[in-house]
Order: structure tokens, then C-alpha cells, then sequence
């Protein structure tokens, strides 16, 4: 057995096909082929057409356990076929007691069971309080003023703006949970720079005042070096001291060179002596030879003793030591005489070297020029010793003096960047997983009391991390303020003067998913190359 289940209907009024002999504006019966409590349908109607929403007349006989009744209704068309003859009419003003019986006929019909007539004229003759069906228009005109219902106004009004207040709070707290993140702990800042002494010195201001602003390049102010200074007067004094020097040697150059003449004559001199006592003694010593060659003959005729012979033996050796001593003489005082005009030899040691003392004096003549060379690059670097300013930017805060002897690393002055309003914010280690590079956010500064657009240039996490004593990273909890991130605000040039550094501000974040699954699911390729566009425009950004 199959069992069909049907949806339940959403009609108000129960619909019924039981017998229901309908007259139409006094003509002939004609059945109902589908009623209810709100209208019903006539077919093969043959009277004079009826158009729609025109209104009709008609009675209607409903059979009840063998009895006819019937009563007066009054309807109007909803709708019209003329191939069938069909209309389909909609009850208007239906009176209580036809109401009362037509329902309580189709319960009884519906329920499976029917009264007696007596019972159902018992029920339709019990007396009720007469209400109308119909709704009432209830006309504000037609209702006296105390009537009307003001505190229900009232009261329908008030639900309705608390409603909506509840509401937009929870959507509020929705969109800044979830979709934004606001972050209070932020400030205006801009790169702040305190310029020191480079060197010990006295300070040379140039146009230097609390408030003056200056463009990158432009001194800011000079430094009198006092150890560069004290190192430029010793440069100067031993240069003076190496031209002494210079000179002493010159002078002694001059006067050896006219020396040299002196001793070319001596060197001659000598040459010729020792040429005039070599022939002396050569002549002394072929004498001798000839006196042995005699004494030696005589020997061998034993005319004479052996000590003579000896004797003339020893004396010719004398002679030919003596006669090889002028010749290697000779040979010095020739070889002495071809550099005569630049070296002399005083037959121990050389007494003057012309070339020694020229290499001397080019050795003090580099040497001056190495020294002069030094000292213009102490002057030059004397005549650097100037500030400048890092970027564009004015002086806030002035520490000393013209012309005061600071020593080196003291402060000099604060110099604050302008032309280029940054903030500054701080998160916690779960907020700055939720804040994407290069991202738009807004920052609402209270002191002024409007907000303004700024991008995400640095996402630092570890900046509150780093332990300087040890120079390693150390993880701390994670609801400190340990994550930096720095934005750049885009503002016009007339709000530009109003944003001073120090300001309060909060700014407002759009949350990122920290989860890869998510990730993947909402990044698009066009997200893609709005990232690398924002990171190809916001070049300027990235040099920060």
C-alpha cells in the first residue's frame, strides 16, 4: 500500500466540494462545485456576463439532515471563465449567523459527524457578543483624541529605536572583532634625530635657531677641531723644520761641490807622486837584482860568505813588496781619479759622495712635499668639519651655544623630519599576526578630531624582543606591546601642519586570517597583482 503525503495547506478556510445550490442575482439554483467560509464557485452560469470586482447577490441553500436553508450573502467577482462559465465570487459582509452555521457545518463534516437540527438551531440560537469578521479600517479622523493610541505609538517607537541601536551595536562589535582591530596605543610620530658633537671642539653655528628648517644637505652647523687644529700647527712646524733641513743639506751640497775642485788637484798630485816613487823604486829594484845576480856568482866561487848572500836576498824582496805597493796605489789613485769629480777618498774613508748627499736632498725634498700634502689634507678636513642636515626637517630642541668647547658624542641639538607624518603602533604578538604589508588602514587622531588614511610600511615583531645585554632575541608574553608597526599617513598639504609629532592617535587595522586554508581561499590572483602594485606605487614607502 503506497501512502502519499501531502504538505500541509496553507489556506485560512477549509475548501469542500459538499452540495451548495447557489442563486446569482435571483436566477436559477446552480450547484457549488468548490466553497468555503471565504467564497466559492458557480459553473454553467448562463445569466448576463458579471465582470470582475463587480458585486452580485445571492442566496445560498445549503442542505442540512433533510432540511433546505438558505440565506442571503452578498460577494463580488475575483475572477471569470467564460469557456467554462465559471465564477469564482469572494463573500463580502457575511453575516454572523450564516457564519456560525456554514462553520459548523464543515467542522461536523470534517470530524465525521452530524446533530440533530434541534441541537445545531440550539447552537447557532446561543447568544454571543457580536464581532465583525471583516477588519476595521479604523480611521484616525473617525477616533476621538482620547483614544487614540499614544502610548503604544510611544512604546512601539521606543522598541524600534532600541532595536536598532542593539542591533547596529552588535554589527559594530561584529565588524570590530572580526572584520577590523582597533588599536589605541599608537602616537603620531616622524623620524627624530639628536645631532652630537662628532669631535672635541668649539661650536660653529650657521644659521642655527629652534625652529628653522632646513632641506637635506644644508649645513646645519661647524666644529672648530681643537686636536685637528693643534695637529695642523705640529704639520706646519715640522715642515718649517724639514726646509731647514732642506736648505742645510743645499748648503753643504754647494760647498762640497767647490771642494771638489780641491780635491781633483790633490788627487792629481798624488797620482803623480805615486808615479814618480813607483819608477824610483823600480830602477832601486832592478839595481837589486843586479847586485844578487853578482853576490850570487861570487857565492858559487865561495868568494864571499853566505850572510851576504842573504842579505842582497832580503833587500831585493824589500824592494819588489815596496815597488808592489806603489803599483797597487797607482791603480787606486787612477780609479780614484776617473770619479774624482763626484767622490773623494782621503785614503781611509770616502770624505765627500756628491751622489750620496744629491739622494739626500731629493729624500728631504720628498719628504716636504709628503708633509705639505698632509697638512692641506688636515686643512681640508678642518674646513669639512660641518653638520648637515639628514633629510628635510627643522630643529626642535637646541642644547648649547655658539662657540662653546663641547666634548665629543654631547648633543647638540634634536632635528625632526617634516614633509613626512609617520605612525607609530603598538601590538601584541596575536594582533600583529592579523596586519598585512602595504595595507590601508585608518587612523583617527583625537586632538584634532578627524581621521585620515595611512599605509603599512614596517611590520616589526621581534623589535621589543632583542635582549642588548646577551645581543640575542628573547620571547616575553604575549599580551605585551612587543610588535611595532609603522605607518605612513597620506595627508594633503593643508593638514600636513596641523599633525605635529606626539599626538595621540588610534588606528584602525583590517584583519587579516592568520590560517593557510582560509588564506588560500580568499587570495586571488587579482589580490596578487594588487599586492606587487601596491608595492611598485608605494616605492617611496619602502625607503623608509
Amino acid at each position: 500500500m503506497n501512502i502519499t503525503r501531502e504538505k500541509p495547506c496553507q489556506r485560512r478556510h477549509h475548501r469542500l466540494k459538499a452540495p451548495l445550490h447557489v442563486s446569482v442575482n435571483g436566477l436559477a439554483p446552480l450547484p457549488a462545485f468548490d466553497w468555503s467560509l471565504g467564497g466559492l464557485c458557480v459553473g454553467g452560469y448562463q445569466g448576463d456576463w458579471i465582470e470582475v470586482q463587480e458585486k452580485v447577490s445571492l442566496i445560498l441553500e445549503l442542505p442540512f439532515q433533510g432540511f433546505q436553508i438558505s440565506f442571503d450573502v452578498s460577494g463580488v467577482v475575483i475572477r471569470n471563465e467564460q469557456s467554462t462559465q465559471s465564477l469564482f465570487i469572494e463573500f463580502v459582509d457575511l453575516p454572523e449567523r450564516s457564519f456560525d452555521l456554514m462553520n459548523h457545518f464543515v467542522d461536523d463534516l470534517i470530524r465525521g459527524k452530524m446533530a440533530t437540527i434541534d441541537d445545531t438551531i440550539c447552537r447557532i440560537d446561543v447568544p454571543v457578543t457580536p464581532i465583525s469578521t471583516s477588519p476595521t479600517p479604523n480611521p484616525t479622523d473617525k477616533i476621538p483624541l482620547h483614544r487614540i493610541p499614544i502610548k503604544t505609538i510611544m512604546m512601539s517607537f521606543f522598541y524600534i529605536s532600541l532595536g536598532l541601536f542593539v542591533f547596529g551595536y552588535l554589527a559594530l562589535i561584529f565588524y570590530s572583532n572580526l572584520v577590523s582591530m582597533e588599536i589605541a596605543t599608537s602616537v603620531v610620530s616622524s623620524r627624530i634625530q639628536t645631532m652630537s658633537m662628532p669631535v672635541d671642539g668649539i661650536l660653529k653655528p650657521i644659521n642655527l635657531s629652534v625652529g628653522a628648517r632646513y632641506k637635506e644637505g644644508e649645513p646645519l652647523f661647524g666644529v672648530e677641531n681643537i686636536n685637528l687644529k693643534n695637529k695642523i700647527n705640529s704639520s706646519k712646524l715640522k715642515i718649517e723644520k724639514s726646509k731647514i733641513k732642506l736648505s742645510d743639506a743645499k748648503e753643504k751640497y754647494r760647498i762640497e761641490t767647490e771642494r771638489m775642485k780641491l780635491y781633483q788637484i790633490v788627487s792629481n798630485t798624488d797620482l803623480k807622486i805615486i808615479e814618480a816613487q813607483l819608477a824610483a823604486k823600480r830602477a832601486e829594484l832592478a839595481a837589486a837584482d843586479r847586485n844578487f845576480a853578482r853576490i850570487n856568482r861570487l857565492k858559487e866561487n865561495r868568494s864571499i860568505s853566505t850572510k851576504q848572500l842573504d842579505d842582497a836576498t832580503q833587500v831585493q824582496n824589500k824592494v819588489a813588496y815596496q815597488v808592489q805597493a806603489l803599483e797597487a796605489k797607482l791603480v787606486q789613485a787612477t780609479a780614484m781619479e776617473s770619479v774624482s769629480e763626484r767622490r773623494h777618498y782621503n785614503h781611509k774613508v770616502f770624505s765627500t759622495d756628491l751622489d750620496l748627499m744629491a739622494v739626500n736632498l731629493q729624500t728631504l725634498y720628498s719628504a716636504i712635499q709628503l708633509e705639505e700634502q698632509q697638512l692641506a689634507l688636515l686643512i681640508k678636513t678642518n674646513n669639512q668639519q660641518i653638520v648637515r642636515a639628514p633629510y628635510n626637517g627643522k630643529v626642535t630642541t637646541l642644547f648649547h651655544v655658539e662657540n662653546s668647547s663641547i666634548p665629543r658624542n654631547e648633543a647638540i641639538l634634536m632635528f625632526e623630519e617634516t614633509g613626512r607624518n609617520l605612525v607609530t603602533a603598538f601590538l601584541n604578538q596575536e594582533e600583529v599576526m592579523e596586519v598585512g604589508l602595504h595595507d590601508i588602514a585608518s587612523v583617527f587622531i583625537p586632538a584634532l578630531g578627524f581621521e585620515v588614511d595611512a599605509i603599512i610600511t614596517q611590520i616589526d615583531r621581534a623589535s621589543g624582543y632583542v635582549d642588548k645585554k646577551n645581543v640575542r632575541y628573547a620571547w616575553r608574553d604575549k599580551e605585551e606591546k612587543t610588535a611595532l608597526v609603522s605607518l605612513e599617513l597620506l595627508v594633503t598639504d593643508n593638514v600636513e601642519h596641523a599633525i605635529t609629532a606626539g599626538l595621540p592617535a588610534v588606528v584602525i587595522f583590517k584583519r587579516r586570517t592568520t590560517s593557510n586554508i582560509f588564506a588560500k581561499f580568499f587570495t586571488t590572483k587579482g589580490n596578487v597583482s594588487d599586492k606587487n602594485s601596491a608595492n611598485v606605487s608605494g616605492g617611496s614607502y619602502d625607503s623608509i
